[in-house]
Parts: structure tokens; sequence; C-alpha cells
């Protein structure tokens, strides 16, 4: 017997862009990773290695949600990085405002969600969401404010960023 998808057809499509996000975000995680490999900055380097790959893991949450829900979300083609970073500052001010477009988007699901569509099993779920991008955002806003204070030594901050 094959089960019908037990996700509305709106709520899919939110999952669609959440995967889409999350990919897009590992993908610029590691561009930036390679970027500054570039400039010689190889702590933030392994820093951003990490957080593309915990955007994986996010990516891979979302998948796992709607295989639960009798669903299969598709692989989503990611555009080509090709914009250069040129700095710690340039890398910290992009990965701020990429999580708070994210905390955005997952504070939009949650609200369509509960409220539009009365789904509390996908607002529950998405829960989770809402505190790991949360988080993200306040880390990457500590991140800004703790460079912004000693501009003038940019390795210890690299080195700092590599056991974070």
């Amino acid at each position: 017997m094959l089960i019908n998808s037990l996700l509305k057809p709106e709520i899919k499509k939110w999952f669609i862009k959440s995967a889409e996000s999350e990919l897009y975000a590992s993908n610029l995680y590691k561009h930036i990773a390679n970027q500054l490999q570039r400039l010689g900055f190889f702590g933030a380097q392994k820093y951003y290695l990490k957080e593309s790959a915990e955007e994986l893991v996010h990516y891979q949450k979302l998948v796992d949600f709607v295989n639960d829900m009798a669903d299969v979300l598709p692989v989503p083609a990611v555009p080509a990085m090709a914009d250069r970073v040129t700095s710690i500052e340039d890398a910290l001010n992009i990965s701020y405002e990429t999580e708070l477009d994210l905390m955005k988007q997952y504070q939009q699901f949650y609200n369509e969600a509960e409220e539009k569509y009365k789904d509390c099993v996908t607002a529950t779920f998405l829960i989770e969401f809402l505190q790991i991008q949360r988080k993200s955002v306040g880390e990457y806003g500590d991140f800004i404010s703790r460079f912004q204070n000693n501009k003038t030594d940019v390795f210890e901050f690299d080195e700092y960023l590599s056991e974070a």
C-alpha cells in the first residue's frame, strides 16, 4: 500500500524552499572558506568549513522530516558562487545577513504552518530551526562586535575563529 503525503502542497513548497536555503548556505560557507584560505586566514577557513557541514545537517533534518510525512524533497540545484570575499569582515557581514534571512524565512514558515494551515506537527518541528537561527544570528553578531573592537589584529581574530 502506497501512503499518500501527509504534507499539504503549500507546506511542502516551504520545505523545498528551506532545503534550497540550507544547501545554498552550505555552499556559500564553502565558498567563503575558499576565499579566506586564499587570503591566508586559515582559522576562519576552518570555521567556515565547519559551518558548511552544519548547514548540511540542517538540510538532512528537513529531508528526514518530509520522509516521515510520507514524501520526498527534491535535491535542488544550487547556483555557483563567484563573488570575491576580500576580508574576514566581508565574510562576517555576509554570514550575518544569510543567517538573519534564514531566521526570517523560518519565522514566516512557522507562522503559516501554525496559523494559516493549522499544522501543529510542522510548526513544532520548526521550533528547532528557529532556535538554531536565533543562535546563529547572535553568534555572528557577537563575532562582528568582537572583530570591530580590534580590527588592528585580524590574525588574532582569525585564530579565535579557528577555535569557535
